[in-house]
């Protein structure tokens, strides 16, 4: 879905948003990478009201938000998500996935990403009514997908045969843990943490889970910024560790939709 521009100059520039659980996140990009970036922190976890508030102030003060872009996409990034595979989901039953989850409301909007790239996995979500209808009332159109799914289809293609994958996709006040062997998705989750040694129990309790083996798994960490004390922490107990080396990279392919 595009957007009728109103400007020759700002033909290449696209527009991502990331509403997620720390805050928001709003980015500008064309065909060499991200160009601007702005970061909100929530002070408590907010409602979708004030979210939408947050929202319509940085439109109104941010002068980089007041162009013309040729797409706007929505990333929704909160834990109100479930993936479920392909061949079993059944679109009547869309709200059972997620009842186990969270409250669902009567107001509340379900929403399917489907068939992640090659992982056969379909990512069913909450998204926000009042977002989205401001979005369309001020693009006309726009795309939402759930964070959970840019991960999925970013790392749908891991290298066969290779030992089995753990990814840690680590954000401020959660992370997203991914488990692919032989090329296949076998777990996809996200946890809470306060300190690294949430992170190691989490990690360690769901390769576990899924017989994974320490001493031949590997453990990808993506994460901004590299934290060395979470690294030493988990080879303490795990024989590969090692950081996304391309941080920036892998940002980008998530976000430039």
């Amino acid at each position: 879905m595009h957007l009728k521009i109103s400007s020759p100059n700002d033909t290449i520039k696209k527009l991502s948003v990331l509403i997620h659980q720390d805050g928001l996140s709003f980015y500008t990009y064309n065909s060499t990478g991200i160009l601007d970036s702005l970061h909100k922190e929530f002070k408590h976890s907010a409602n979708p009201i004030e979210i939408l508030q947050t929202i319509e102030t940085c439109f109104r003060e941010e002068a980089f938000l007041k162009e013309a872009f040729t797409k706007a996409t929505l990333l929704y990034h909160h834990n109100i998500f479930t993936s479920v595979p392909a061949l079993l989901y059944k679109e009547d039953h869309a709200a059972d996935y997620l009842k186990y989850n969270a409250r669902i409301l009567e107001t509340d909007v379900l929403s399917v990403d489907e068939i992640l790239g090659t992982t056969g996995v379909n990512t069913v979500y909450i998204a926000y009514s009042n977002i989205n209808n401001y979005f369309f009332e001020r693009y006309g159109s726009y795309e939402y997908y759930h964070y959970s799914s840019r991960i999925l289809e970013t790392r749908s293609t891991p290298t066969v045969g290779l030992r089995p994958q753990v990814y840690l996709d680590i954000k401020g006040s959660h992370f997203y843990l991914s488990i692919f062997n032989k090329g296949k998705l076998i777990a996809h989750n996200l946890f809470p943490h306060d300190e690294i040694e949430d992170i190691l129990y989490y990690t360690m309790f769901t390769t576990h889970h899924n017989d994974l083996d320490p001493e031949t798994m590997e453990i990808i960490v993506c994460s901004e910024e590299q934290n060395n004390a979470l690294l030493e922490l988990l080879y303490t107990y795990v024989r590969y560790v090692t950081q996304e080396k391309n941080y920036s990279n892998y940002l980008e392919q998530i976000i430039c939709v």
